[in-house]
């Protein structure tokens, strides 16, 4: 288990999530470098500790600076969504990986911990063959009122930040997208808003929307080919709360999970087991930026 952490980023994510989870597993925190600390200031640090995870919570764009200077050191770092958002960026990432096996580097995608993501990967590995549609809703109200995003500039920020979610789920169920469509987007004051993305894999029709919304709307809705309908409730969220899986055919069928929080989760997790993730943790990032790039392509185009 890690037994002491550095956390890079004391924004509300840090506070309401992170550290709280931290706490709870008695995971000491030697230090927290402040977001009002400039990114030149923290690649200052000239004490290094050793056998410590470097835990960086910033926004993404500042990724890459804090993470190449930290894996320059040989030190274990673990990054919140999304890693990086160049390829270029992540060669040089995995140059200084190769470098230094021993060390820890990995995307934390907290939902990935959750127990209806597990039944959801359960379920899709069984039945994926009678499976023709996955919609899957991932919609925030004042999204760009919360945090960082209220300064951000950047006209893709929530294609990066809430888009990870969908897109990495298709990564991670190894789903090959031959077509993309963009149907709809709105862009508010040069930034993208809200988008609806249609994609395709062989007989299978994907459906994603994400953005701002003035309701909160998180699930993934699987059709089949005898018309059953299968909804999982809040499949993204990492927090402990009440989900619900429903199943709609001919009768409706509800199922209620009590899931744990994956934040907390994530933090029992031991050193080896990080370290042994690594490889495909670099590959999922690869193929994360690699959809991006080709939804950003269309979106340009339309």
């Amino acid at each position: 288990m890690i037994k002491n952490l550095v956390l890079i980023g004391y924004g509300s994510h840090a506070k309401k999530r992170i550290i709280p989870s931290l706490n709870k597993r008695n995971i000491k925190i030697q230090e927290i470098y402040s977001k009002r600390k400039s990114i030149s200031e923290i690649l200052k640090i000239k004490k290094i500790l050793k056998n410590t995870v470097y835990y960086i919570c910033t926004p993404p764009k500042t990724h890459f600076k804090i993470i190449r200077f930290l894996l320059f050191k040989k030190l274990n770092v673990i990054v919140e969504k999304p890693a990086v958002l160049k390829l270029d960026h992540l060669k040089i990432i995995k140059k200084k990986i190769l470098k230094n096996k021993k060390n820890i580097f990995l995307e934390n995608l907290m939902y990935r911990h959750s127990k209806i993501f597990e039944r959801f990967v359960n379920y899709w590995t069984k039945n994926k063959k009678k499976i023709v549609k996955l919609e899957i809703n991932f919609l925030v109200p004042r999204f760009f009122k919360i945090g960082f995003r209220s300064n951000c500039q950047d006209k893709f920020l929530i294609l990066y930040d809430i888009g990870i979610y969908p897109i990495s789920l298709l990564n991670i169920l190894g789903i090959k997208i031959s077509k993309i469509e963009i149907p709809d987007k709105i862009f508010l004051k040069q930034k993208l808003k809200k988008i609806k993305i249609k994609l395709r894999s062989k007989n299978l029709e994907i459906q994603i929307n994400i953005g701002e919304k003035s309701n909160y709307i998180n699930n993934l809705v699987i059709s089949e080919l005898n018309g059953s309908k299968i909804y999982f409730d809040k499949i993204f969220s990492g927090i402990k709360v009440d989900k619900k899986i429903t199943f709609i055919n001919k009768v409706k069928k509800v199922y209620l999970i009590k899931d744990h929080d994956c934040f907390v989760k994530f933090f029992t997790f031991n050193m080896n087991y990080l370290k042994s993730i690594k490889k495909n943790n670099l590959d999922l990032i690869e193929k994360n930026i690699v959809l991006f790039d080709r939804i950003k392509s269309k979106i340009k185009s339309n």
